[in-house]
């Protein structure tokens, strides 16, 4: 049977996820702001969670239509059997967003919404479902945007970019998902060579080792919220789980680098390679990204970096002299070989390119966090 979903993630980079859920589960997503949208079966809820590199939540969608007032939500939402989701001594909560200008905050949807779980509920059941606003066994996400109205039920739990592996935590750290997204814009596949020469807390290398070695995202997760759906046969999942594990490439190809010009970092990316299980798969050298004679010897076919972005994150210069020192050195060592760049000091780094003759091909608004940021493609 299939079920209706939506899954959040990172704003921009929508195009690249709805590719990756139809390869991981062969479905047909559609783009929308900060989620996409698709039909598939339940089982492919235990897929989606571990392989997916570049979702947030995967929820599977309970209703979804326009309102013009708080009491329409209420009729939409209270005309739902919730009886396969949740049992009748499982506490619920509902997370809400709201977008747009209203007469009513995010707490009344959520107040809303949850009175009409409880009514529905009860009328079908005789029982009336406890709430726990601190610790759910199941959660409902609401969102309104405008006059739109969208409800889900969480089957992730905390968001998919925190993958597990975090020993250290750098204090500029990428995403996870937005460094998988820039590594399926780049094109690079496992057996090429790839560089990251600004690698920080080693994202990029151990989101391209997970690739290169057929490794799950979130192989490192125990703690997903679809375990405590009542629909859920928590067998199936260890048996999928363990299936994909014995996937894994064990002679994946190592021309993965991380160069990273802070030693701290440097070991802070070992240690999370560690634990992300990859460690092997990397070759990280201490080296300065504005140095072409500092680079790793091997071939590089492609460079994905998250450079820093602002002149207090750079002493003794400007994101624009940075830049420009390191597309410098990057042109001296690397022939043919693609970049893809992020970045919020976007008018800094087009000067540095133009400056170096570098091409832009490709760029695209994303939002890291609650910062507004560009993803830069060039051909060196």
């Amino acid at each position: 049977m299939m079920h209706k979903f939506f899954a959040t993630v990172p704003c921009g980079i929508e195009d690249i996820a709805s590719e990756e859920v139809h390869e991981i589960i062969g479905c047909k997503a559609k783009p929308d702001v900060g989620r996409i949208f698709f039909e598939t079966g339940l089982e492919s809820i235990f897929l989606l969670n571990l392989k997916a590199s570049t979702l947030n939540k995967i929820m599977i969608q309970i209703c979804h239509g326009v309102f013009s007032e708080l009491k329409d939500i209420y009729r939409m939402v209270k005309d739902v059997d919730y009886g396969w989701i949740i049992d009748a001594d499982q506490p619920f909560a509902v997370r809400s967003e709201r977008v747009g200008i209203h007469d009513f905050t995010s707490m009344d949807v959520s107040r809303i919404v949850g009175q009409a779980i409880i009514d529905s509920y009860k009328e079908a059941y005789g029982r009336r479902l406890p709430v726990n606003l601190d610790d759910p066994e199941v959660e409902f996400y609401a969102l309104v945007r405008d006059q739109e109205f969208l409800l889900g039920v969480n089957t992730t739990g905390n968001s998919l970019h925190r993958r597990g592996y975090k020993a250290y935590m750098h204090p500029a750290a990428l995403k996870p998902t937005l460094a998988s997204a820039m590594l399926r814009l780049s094109g690079w596949k496992p057996g090429k060579g790839i560089l990251d020469p600004m690698c920080g807390g080693g994202t990029i290398p151990i989101e391209a080792a997970f690739k290169a070695a057929n490794i799950p995202p979130g192989h490192l997760r125990l703690d997903f919220a679809f375990l405590k759906l009542k629909f859920i046969d928590e067998n199936d999942f260890w048996k999928l789980r363990n299936r994909l594990f014995a996937e894994k490439r064990c002679e994946a190809p190592a021309e993965i680098y991380g160069m990273e010009k802070f030693r701290h970092h440097l070991e802070g990316a070992m240690r999370n390679s560690e634990k992300a299980g990859v460690r092997e798969l990397i070759e990280f050298k201490l080296g300065d990204a504005t140095k072409s004679f500092d680079y790793p010897d091997g071939e590089i076919d492609y460079v994905v970096v998250n450079p820093p972005y602002g002149i207090r994150m750079v002493p003794g210069g400007s994101p624009r002299g940075l830049y420009s020192r390191f597309l410098k050195a990057l042109r001296e060592r690397v022939e043919d070989a693609v970049l893809i760049l992020i970045t919020a000091a976007h008018k800094r780094f087009i000067e540095a390119a133009e400056e170096n003759g570098i091409e832009v091909i490709e760029r695209r608004i994303v939002l890291h966090g609650d910062l507004r940021a560009r993803i830069f493609k060039c051909k060196l």
